[in-house]
């Protein structure tokens, strides 16, 4: 008993047995820690990418979601995957939810219990109401092409308009023009009620006479159409009250005709908005300056008591909102007018604009259709809140003007689109409708 060799391996034997898999298995634990943080960290940023795309179902968030956590996720040697999962939830903010779990390597199976390191999160999905105003060119040139015009609208309300409309909105309005704009049965609210008789080259009554550029005297009756507005509200979104739009005369002939389609304000029904389309034809000359102001019209609070509540414009600067306007137009604005009549020398002294016969013998006061739509588009981009501008130029490359006008009226020269045919058209179109939705769910 009095031998004490070899006590310290006894010892050391015993001491091993307990703290070999102790050891471990404080290993095992460093390791499922530090893939616990590498796992936090590549889920957090999947679930921000997830978040920040334009999908609007969970099935698309998943792909996306495990696509991107892939890309970003560290494995410590002998880790795997074990299963990840995104999901959109839209109940209140709009969120996607994750959470992913991952198999740690075990070299102290014994010791605890090792269950997959799992986490979780979740991001706040931001987004945007949307306003959208289309101006579509209905005119003459474009008659083999409103089917096309037809398909590639209806695409775009059907990218923009959400079947949720909570927690975030999404609205269109529709502006046909062509010679003139139609604003249906608000027309006598923003011009004012006609009076019965004849005006001597004075708008307002059932009738106007007036004298011709080459000095003959010509009475045209009342329109449900309207021109463009004059004075020092005539490039603001100013509201109608105050400043009322201009009247439109047209020939008795039938040439540059009230537009019989008319405007639809915002709504995010899409059975109206795909109705609204299927009214398109084509009629006239063009008058582009006018649809473009009254696309401005269509998402301004200035005027949104003309309309019903549903479809009243949002407050410029609201928390969350986005206001655009659409421009499309296949060729030069060659309309401007005069005291409700089509004017000689403000629009193009030929026939692209009616017959000459039947145009006043007066200048717009405004100037050229270009000059008011260039005018109308810095104001727009001049606000404090500045209004999103889409051009489409439709097979306008001959001509100069359009091209100018478009390129300036823009937001910038991603926001201008130059289709040559039908199809191209329906491509643009679907192009602006997922530029829209990617912001409507985004900043």
């Amino acid at each position: 008993m009095r031998d004490k060799r070899g006590v310290s391996a006894v010892a050391f034997a015993i001491t091993f047995a307990v703290l070999t898999p102790m050891t471990m298995g404080v290993f095992d634990i460093y390791q499922m820690n530090e893939q616990r943080g590498k796992l936090q960290d590549a889920l957090d940023a999947a679930a921000l990418y997830a978040a920040r795309s334009t999908a609007t179902t969970t099935k698309d968030i998943d792909a996306i979601g495990d696509k991107a956590l892939l890309a970003n996720l560290k494995m410590i040697p002998g880790a795997t995957l074990q299963s990840s999962d995104f999901t959109l939830d839209t109940t209140g903010d709009a969120k996607v939810i994750a959470v992913a779990s991952v198999r740690v390597p075990a070299l102290a199976p014994d010791v605890f219990i090792h269950n997959p390191v799992t986490v979780n999160t979740e991001v706040t999905r931001a987004g945007n109401n949307l306003e959208v105003a289309m101006v579509l060119d209905i005119t003459g040139s474009m008659s083999a092409s409103i089917p096309a015009l037809q398909s590639a609208a209806n695409q775009l309300i059907d990218l923009v308009v959400s079947d949720t409309q909570s927690p975030y909105y999404s609205k269109v309005a529709i502006v046909p023009y062509a010679d003139s704009v139609n604003p249906g049965t608000y027309t006598n609210a923003v011009r004012g009620a006609e009076q019965s008789g004849t005006g001597s080259g004075v708008p307002g009554k059932a009738k106007i006479q007036f004298t011709n550029y080459k000095g003959s005297s010509k009475t045209f009756n009342d329109s449900n159409c309207v021109s463009e507005r004059t004075g020092p509200e005539a490039f603001t979104d100013a509201s109608y009250s105050g400043a009322p739009v201009g009247w439109v005369y047209p020939p008795t002939s039938g040439n540059n005709a009230c537009v019989t389609a008319t405007i639809q304000p915002l709504s995010s029904d899409k059975t109206v908005l795909h109705a609204k389309v299927a009214t398109l034809a084509s009629n006239y000359s063009t008058a582009g300056h006018i649809g473009l102001a009254w696309g401005w019209y269509m998402v301004s609070p200035n005027w949104g008591t003309l309309f019903p509540s549903a479809s009243q414009p949002a407050a410029y600067g609201a928390d969350h909102l986005l206001k655009v306007v659409i421009l499309m137009t296949d060729g030069a604005f060659n309309t401007a007018y005069c005291k409700g009549v089509v004017s000689y020398q403000s629009s193009y002294k030929d026939t692209t604009s009616g017959t000459l016969t039947d145009h006043n013998n007066c200048a717009s006061p405004n100037s050229d259709a270009f000059t008011q739509a260039q005018t109308l588009c810095a104001n727009m981009k001049a606000l404090a809140h500045p209004i999103i501008i889409y051009t489409v130029g439709f097979n306008v490359s001959s001509d100069p003007n359009a091209t100018t006008l478009l390129n300036g009226c823009a937001t910038d020269s991603k926001h201008v689109y130059y289709p040559s045919d039908g199809s191209s058209l329906q491509v643009a179109f679907q192009q602006i409708g997922a530029d829209l939705q990617r912001l409507r769910l985004s900043h």
